[in-house]
């Protein structure tokens, strides 16, 4: 079932309850959030601009080509949902609940994920330039074809990650463990390079 029955798509919204809703393109401009309940929620084309989801609950939810431009999710849980085509730019996840997690591509341009446990989830073809992954655990992540070109790696952990096809240029890769992480040979190239080896051919 659809519904429009919040009168407003600003304003105080705290604990909002959307539970087990449809929402169509909506656009939430500086709302707040807080603690509002999205579970089992089904959302399409919703716009959520620079709103405050601190605490939110998206348990379950399926998000669908749905747009977070400079939103807040610190605490947020968002374990069992679904994000397709999403785009999360500018976005914060400080210290969010967000595995498991299912991605079917995206741009998430300059998302922060400091901290952020995603081990296991898959990420192939996400657009994430000038991310904030510092200190992330990406472990066992399938990051094919991504675009992690610019974004900030230090103290991440890739450990049995897939990266094979993913763009990597201006990133730091310094102190990054690569043990078990798939790589392609224009990849490893690079690796080598950044690390002060000639390598010919």
């Amino acid at each position: 079932m659809t519904t429009d029955r919040v009168p407003s798509d600003s304003g105080d919204l705290t604990r909002a309850d959307f539970s087990r809703e449809g929402l169509r393109g909506r656009h939430f401009l500086e709302a707040r959030l807080v603690g509002a309940d999205f579970s089992e929620a089904d959302l399409h084309g919703v716009v959520f601009e620079r709103c405050d989801l601190s605490g939110a609950e998206l348990t379950c939810a399926v998000l669908d080509s749905c747009a977070f431009l400079g939103c807040s999710f610190e605490g947020a849980r968002l374990f069992g949902s679904t994000l397709r085509a999403c785009k999360l730019t500018g976005s914060t996840f400080l210290r969010s609940h967000l595995r498991p997690l299912v991605v079917e591509g995206g741009d998430w341009s300059y998302v922060s994920l400091r901290g952020a446990d995603l081990r296991g989830v898959g990420l192939t073809g996400v657009r994430l330039p000038e991310a904030d992954l510092t200190e992330a655990d990406l472990a066992g992540c399938d990051l094919s074809g991504s675009d992690l070109s610019r974004s900030r790696l230090r103290g991440v952990r890739l450990r049995g990650a897939d990266l094979r096809g993913a763009r990597l240029d201006g990133c730091d890769v310094d102190g990054v463990d690569w043990q078990g992480v798939r790589i392609d040979l224009s990849q490893a190239v690079l690796l080598a390079r950044a690390r002060g080896a000639v390598v010919d051919g």
